[in-house]
């Protein structure tokens, strides 16, 4: 009977009851509510506060709550290794905390590796390399993890320690065998230190103990290359292609030697082996593509070679839709423009297709000018995705291209039904303004412009189109330089706002004004526009330089402005015909 009364007692204080306690219950004025069984928090001990960190982290994921709760344990017990374990761990944004904390662990328990670990790296992160060489000169006496040798080897070479570097890997070699990475990493060591016979031997000693395998027969064609004995280096590549075909290490290793060679034929001839193992990740694969792509120069000299990794690309990656993309921007490239076209449209039959395949395929069928062809893709595009904004505005540009103004109007207004955002309704507004222009109707266009610059404000294209369209008409023209002044200030440096604003400022007879930044528009201009050198030709003329004027308006016809304009201007009628219209020329 005493040995169960004793059990009991102590699972009673385990649990926090203590008769202390009842008592002061007892002397309480107010009630207090019944406990609801013997366990209960308490908060006044640390363990529970770790626990509740950890229970935070790992099963809500709330890294701040459990951080939190770490704190609490420490400021209960600062020698709480545990608690400052996971706090250390948490404080990665105080670098300088977390070393502190992560010491504070490693001295409350210093046989622990996982403190020890923790210290190295919060020292390594907190730039105190010292401290983390040491740490991690203690980690690797008491393991053979080959990752802390590789890491104590970077800390003696960032500190200019290479031989200590080469000692630790040395060591390495000896406690945990040959590591390929750790060799490699070696072998780059002796090549900083010129120590090429070292680095010569040891391979000559792999390839004597292991001859079937390509890693000697690398590492000593790197020798021969680090040392400019190229015949030498290129014989020993051949000697580890022999010895292993398929190897991609050594395939890396050739390519490498050959780009520094500037021998970029046997470069490619290494990648299409790369290109063809699958091993190789895809985005690795579409990367390298990418960056040799991407000058026109390279990709004319050594056409053959890419195109023939762009079909091995597709061949081994065919359903991949990046890959797809790709292969026809490269055949684009090439001027295959009807192999791409015909390889987008196999690719909507094999896969699901999105709204960017449609789309792209309707753009490429409009660049060539078949309408039928276009029409077709647009109603099979909007039958699968009804709603989708971005086709109907695309159904609304086609019929404006076309001159169908109310359809391109209603088409338009279908897409605002759908459109999502304030920015996307403003441009579908602005669409809407300029269908109405092309259609005649002024009051309709700007009441279009009020709502889409009401939708978003910033609008670029719609606050250049309504001032011009102002401009045109020579009303509020104050409204309309205000106009074009913000399209300015939203999208510096662009010839035609800067072409719209001179204009406006023309129209309002501040000539000189205007002449300066026309002139900036016309340097900035790359389209050789037609339009800019007649304004200029007039801006010109209004400042009494006739002269002048005559060449930019000549260099106007020459841009493809319209004769009978243009003779106008030479024989000094246009004036008298603009005072009676009271209008000045069209936009293009």
């Amino acid at each position: 009977m005493r040995k169960s009364f004793t059990l009991i007692l102590l699972c009673l204080l385990l649990c926090g009851f203590a008769p202390a306690r009842h008592m002061a219950s007892r002397r309480g004025a107010s009630h207090t509510a019944p406990r609801e069984g013997l366990l209960r928090q308490d908060t006044t001990c640390a363990l529970w506060h770790y626990t509740e960190s950890v229970k935070r982290l790992a099963i809500d994921g709330d890294s701040a709550a459990a951080l939190a709760s770490a704190r609490s344990a420490l400021a209960l017990d600062s020698l709480y290794a545990p608690a400052a374990s996971v706090a250390s761990r948490l404080s990665g944004s105080d670098r300088n905390e977390a070393l502190l904390l992560a010491r504070k662990a490693y001295r409350a328990d210093s046989t622990n590796t996982a403190y020890l670990e923790l210290l190295a790296d919060a020292a390594v992160r907190a730039g105190r390399y010292d401290e983390a060489i040491d740490c991690y000169a203690r980690l690797v006496q008491r393991s053979r993890e080959p990752e802390w040798f590789r890491i104590l080897a970077l800390l003696y070479q960032s500190n200019d320690k290479p031989f200590a570097a080469i000692a630790t890997l040395d060591s390495a070699e000896v406690r945990i065998g040959r590591n390929p990475y750790l060799v490699r990493m070696r072998q780059q060591l002796l090549f900083s230190t010129r120590q090429f016979d070292r680095a010569e031997r040891e391979a000559r000693q792999t390839i004597d103990e292991m001859p079937y395998l390509p890693d000697g027969y690398v590492a000593l064609a790197e020798t021969y290359a680090a040392v400019g004995n190229d015949s030498l280096a290129m014989h020993t590549y051949n000697r580890a292609v022999e010895a292993a075909p398929d190897n991609i290490d050594v395939w890396i290793s050739l390519g490498e030697y050959a780009y520094n060679r500037r021998r970029y034929e046997l470069y490619l001839q290494t990648l299409g082996h790369l290109f063809d193992s699958p091993s190789v990740s895809v985005e690795v694969k579409m990367a390298q593509f990418r960056n040799l792509t991407s000058s026109r120069a390279f990709y004319r000299d050594y056409y053959p070679q890419l195109n023939a990794l762009a079909g091995k690309l597709m061949i081994r990656h065919s359903d991949d839709r990046r890959v797809v993309e790709l292969y026809a921007g490269h055949l684009i490239a090439l001027g295959e423009v009807e192999q791409a076209l015909a390889l987008y449209k196999q690719n909507l039959d094999v896969q699901h297709p999105a709204i960017d395949d449609y789309l792209r395929i309707i753009e490429m069928e409009h660049y060539l000018h078949r309408t039928d062809s276009v029409e077709c893709y647009l109603a099979r595009a909007l039958q699968r995705f009804p709603r989708n904004t971005d086709l109907l505005s695309t159904r609304g540009h086609l019929r404006l291209t076309a001159k169908r103004y109310d359809e391109a109007v209603a088409a338009y207004r279908e897409a605002l039904k759908y459109a999502p955002t304030d920015s996307l309704r403003g441009a579908l507004w602005g669409h809407i303004g300029d269908a109405e222009h092309l259609r005649g109707d002024m009051r309709r266009c700007y009441a279009a412009f009020e709502k889409s610059l009401a939708c978003y404000a910033d609008n670029t294209s719609t606050l250049n189109n309504y001032a011009y369209f102002l401009s045109l008409e020579g009303r509020d023209l104050e409204r309309a330089l205000a106009l074009a002044t913000r399209a300015i200030s939203l999208s510096q440096n662009n010839p035609t706002f800067l072409d719209t604003q001179a204009w406006v400022l023309y129209g309002l007879g501040r000539y000189d004004e205007a002449k300066k930044i026309q002139q900036q528009a016309m340097s900035l201009d790359r389209s050789s526009s037609a339009e800019m050198a007649l304004h200029y030709g007039d801006i010109l003329d209004a400042l009494g330089e006739r002269f002048m004027a005559q060449i930019y308006w000549r260099k106007a016809l020459e841009r493809g402005a319209d004769a009978e304009a243009v003779e106008s201007r030479l024989n000094g009628t246009y004036r008298e015909a603009e005072a009676a219209t009271g209008k000045k020329s069209k936009k293009r």
